[in-house]
């Protein structure tokens, strides 16, 4: 039980930290301030207004909670517990075991380049959908 709330408790301050990052907003919002800027407005507007560095952070972000959600996982299993990392957690580590940061932020601008009628799409939904979903299917055809 506790082991649980670490892991929301950690996973909420790190989508906390990664809504304050500079250059993740939407450039024609002018009513909310940056630190206002929800994660849930990260869709492909925001993202290719976003500077390169913020782009590299917030995926630094997504990693330092999936390497957190393993690291308490691990702790658990050391103790005789059962956890199961979330989907999510093992889909990124199929898909993105041997990628690195510069190269995913390559390939979602990649994507939304490719389909501008897709910027809506938040960028979680960008990777699963697009990177983790095939990757995963890939490896179990396997």
């Amino acid at each position: 039980m506790m082991v649980k709330s670490l892991k929301r408790t950690g996973l909420a301050l790190v989508l906390s930290l990664m809504v304050a990052l500079p250059g993740c907003q939407r450039a024609p919002v002018a009513a909310a301030p940056a630190e206002d800027t929800p994660v849930a407005s990260l869709d492909g507007f925001v993202w290719e207004t976003s500077a390169p560095q913020s782009k590299l952070d917030f995926l630094l972000g997504v990693e330092c909670a999936l390497a957190m959600e393993s690291a308490l996982a691990q702790a658990a299993r050391e103790k005789g517990g059962t956890v199961q990392l979330s989907l999510f957690a093992n889909g990124w580590q199929i898909a993105f075991h041997d990628t690195t940061r510069p190269e995913l932020v390559r390939r979602i601008d990649e994507f939304y380049d490719r389909n501008p009628d897709q910027k809506n799409r938040h960028v979680f939904d960008v990777i699963w959908s697009e990177m983790v979903v095939p990757a995963a299917a890939e490896r179990a055809r396997r």
